[in-house]
């Protein structure tokens, strides 16, 4: 049988997953919903791909086994790659059938269900956000909390659907806003609504920060923290990250990280854990994707460290272990920003990147009817940005935000344009090297 190499859901970056697979000589299936990108930069080149197959609905469970059965049958599966929630239980179940280091369907599944992550969490000492079902919340006379909570869907991702929460009053209002909120992308809409439930925990304090990490096997290892921007005026919306990132809690926070895969059962693979880190004190999970970033996260690490991060999920998507020696050596810092339209707008119809910036994408094509909110999903561009040193990259990035320009106008200091950001963006260690070395070694000591 043919060697292929199989990804779900290709998209964006995950272009360079499938380059290097054909570089080492594998054939590339794809199964998509989506057509294959023809513009912006990671368009698919002619000879990429050598079997495209439809996926009519991620939700027809069925269906989607079927095909996942029959590319099993067809080919020698040498090597898997998924990066969007609803494609990852069968990705699980391809690597499992070709023999490949997977995760159980069934746990990833679970690990999906935000219901069943804090509760698990917190009935294993790692979590003290307590935490219900939507369901259960309607029915109380009460409000549980000490302060505010977060509604979020069962079945979250891109921060949509977030409410902030600190009466049952406006628990309900939140619940009447979610009823009329529609999801223009079908296919994000489709996972979201899927679990039909909201879960409502207790809001954590401190500041929101990602563990970008890769499981081989079993062994977690820590490629880096990623710092945030959010919405200055609805910190629930990210709007721009900065990696690597310094922070004086490094290493609990790596340990509580590899805790948290352990307790939750994830076993290979790359993983994005958002925490709340305060000064001092319990450091909570917020969320775990078990899968990378689902931004330009690849092209991050890559001009970091210098080196080609996709050989790294290559590596791993084959069953072997990758080398990470690239760790060592910090070599520039780099940022993502996404772009929301300003809020007066009701249509989006062009946009201008500023100088300095690479790697331009349009979550939206022009002439995009608008929402008029103003979530992650409501985005209309994002750009990467690279610097030699922190604060260089702080000050350009923004400057670089405020110099785009959305139907003709730049976006200035707008409502929508006004960010906050975690306390060590934009602060450069005293010696970079060591940072990056210790990054690089920490795994060994919270094994």
């Amino acid at each position: 049988m043919t060697t292929s190499f199989v990804l779900m859901e290709m998209m964006n970056p995950m272009l360079l997953v499938a380059q290097e697979a054909k570089r080492r000589g594998m054939k590339i299936v794809v199964l998509n919903h989506s057509p294959l990108q023809t513009v912006g930069p990671y368009a698919v080149p002619d000879g990429v791909v050598d079997e495209y197959i439809h996926i009519q609905s991620w939700a027809d469970d069925a269906a989607v086994q079927a095909i996942v059965r029959d590319v099993h049958d067809r080919y020698e599966v040498a090597g898997t790659y998924a990066g969007a929630e609803p494609t990852l239980p069968y990705d699980a179940m391809l690597r499992e059938l070709a023999g490949l280091p997977h995760n159980d369907p069934g746990q990833l599944r679970r690990i999906l269900d935000k219901r069943w992550v804090r509760r698990r969490l917190f009935d294993n000492g790692l979590s003290e956000l307590r935490s219900a079902s939507l369901a259960e919340a309607l029915s109380w006379d009460a409000w549980p909390f000490r302060g505010r909570a977060v509604m979020k869907p069962a079945n979250g991702t891109g921060s949509a659907l977030c409410f902030l929460v600190g009466t049952l009053d406006e628990l309900h209002a939140a619940v009447a806003r979610a009823g009329q909120v529609t999801i223009a992308n079908p296919f994000m809409r489709e996972y979201i609504q899927g679990a039909d439930d909201f879960v409502v925990e207790a809001e954590a304090h401190g500041e929101l920060l990602s563990v970008e990490s890769v499981v081989v096997r079993g062994e977690v290892r820590s490629i880096g923290l990623m710092g945030r921007y959010v919405l200055a005026s609805d910190p629930v919306v990210e709007a721009g990250f900065q990696f690597p990132y310094p922070h004086p809690r490094l290493l609990e926070i790596f340990a509580k990280a590899k805790q948290v895969h352990e307790c939750l059962g994830f076993r290979h693979g790359a993983t994005q854990i958002e925490m709340m880190v305060p000064e001092s004190g319990p450091i909570e999970l917020i969320d775990f994707n078990p899968r990378l970033a689902g931004t330009a996260s690849i092209v991050l690490f890559s001009q970091a460290y210098d080196t080609r991060y996709e050989q790294v999920l290559t590596d791993i998507g084959c069953g072997q272990q990758p080398d990470l020696s690239f760790l060592a050596a910090t070599r520039r810092f780099a940022g993502e920003m996404l772009l929301l339209p300003p809020p007066e707008a009701t249509r989006f119809d062009s946009i201008e990147f500023a100088d300095g910036t690479i790697c331009h994408r349009l979550p939206k094509a022009p002439g995009t009817e608008l929402s008029g909110r103003a979530d992650q999903l409501d985005s209309v561009g994002m750009f990467v940005i690279t610097a030699a040193s922190a604060p260089e990259l702080h000050e350009a990035a923004l400057r670089a935000r405020r110099d785009t320009r959305v139907n003709g106008r730049p976006l200035g200091e707008n409502v929508n344009n006004v960010l906050a950001w975690s306390p060590y963006i934009g602060i450069d260690l005293p010696d970079r090297r060591q940072e990056a070395s210790q990054c690089f070694s920490l795994w060994e000591g919270v094994r």
